[in-house]
């Protein structure tokens, strides 16, 4: 058996993963291209994704596996799989729901608060000389907060603003019950949330979700955060926003491209928090992730189907998963 890595994983972490002293673990080298994938995956039974995005397993590459049986994605976005091929080819593709919903939910209230107490100007203005008086901030127990969707990450920071008393709106495909929080169209969501948070996968239908139209229609003072994929913003028009005042601050930990280019004009603003898509970056969440694929390899070792298949409704898929990886 051989179980291909293209994640930033070494050879004793995925046997230990795997728990499996007999396979041939291969590991994708982090100074190739997409050029190499079809190569590194051709002779593959299991293929664990690369979570960095480096490497991604499009069309071409999914056609060139002539073995595999199983692709692990160690994230809770599988964007970066042609899951339709996949499945045409009876590949099953799982992901890791909900392992960072915990450190990308406290990502998200940390930066609402950086950036409602002016957080980062504080800091700048105390590193350079004096004691310089700064303009007062906001609770955030005081502010509406809007969330756009409503997955794990999104509940997550719900229970989180419920304890800080913060008044709690947003939209989801379909009726929700969510304690404390009210659910409202995106439309009403965005003409009356004082911060906007955005919890969404990225999909042809969301790319670009928040254009010049979405932001001409946020309150004024509103603030925009993003914790989940860059994509779903317009980051031309979103700088060109911010340096108009709407919305009037904005925190993104994600960004598109990736990563964020030197030229872009998000650097040169004073009113954005950035950070590097380090929202999910805990000890604790690295450790589930690892858990739950884990189990997926040693389940699929073992002839049973893997959890968490995101493209199980083909039923050559399902099929593929029962047999398993019994060559």
């Amino acid at each position: 058996m051989i179980i291909t890595c293209l994640s930033d994983y070494d050879e004793e972490l995925v046997r230990r993963l795997a728990g499996t002293g007999d396979a041939e673990i291969r590991i994708a080298p982090r100074t190739g291209g997409q050029a190499d994938v079809a190569g590194l995956v051709a002779d593959a039974d299991i293929v664990i994704a690369d979570a960095a995005r480096h490497y991604v397993l499009d069309a071409a590459a999914i056609d060139a596996m002539r073995r595999c049986r199983f692709i692990q994605q160690p994230a809770v976005g599988y964007d970066t799989v042609d899951v339709a091929r996949a499945a045409e080819r009876g590949i099953p593709v799982a992901n890791a729901p909900g392992y960072n919903a915990a450190a990308v939910a406290d990502w998200t209230i940390m930066a609402m608060l950086v950036v409602l107490r002016g957080g980062l100007a504080a800091d700048a203005s105390l590193r350079g000389a004096g004691w310089a008086a700064r303009p007062l901030g906001e609770e955030l127990g005081a502010r509406t907060v809007g969330l756009v969707g409503m997955g794990a990450v999104a509940r997550a920071a719900a229970a989180r603003l419920r304890g800080f008393g913060a008044a709690v709106v947003f939209t989801a495909r379909t009726p929700r019950e969510v304690e404390g929080a009210r659910q409202v169209d995106f439309g009403d969501l965005l003409a009356t949330a004082d911060v906007i948070s955005l919890h969404l996968p990225i999909t042809a239908q969301t790319r670009g979700l928040i254009g010049r139209a979405e932001l001409a229609a946020m309150r004024e003072g509103a603030i925009l955060v993003n914790s989940a994929r860059g994509g779903l913003v317009d980051h031309d028009a979103l700088a060109e926003g911010l340096r108009a005042g709407r919305p009037a601050a904005a925190a993104l930990d994600v960004f598109d491209p990736e990563p964020l280019p030197d030229d872009s004009p998000l650097r040169g603003l004073g009113n954005v928090y950035l950070s590097p898509h380090i929202a999910a970056g805990t000890w604790q969440a690295r450790s589930r992730v690892r858990a739950m694929v884990g189990e997926n390899l040693r389940r699929v070792i073992a002839g049973e189907r893997p959890l968490h298949v995101v493209n199980a409704h083909d039923q050559a898929v399902q099929s593929s998963a029962a047999a398993a990886v019994q060559d």
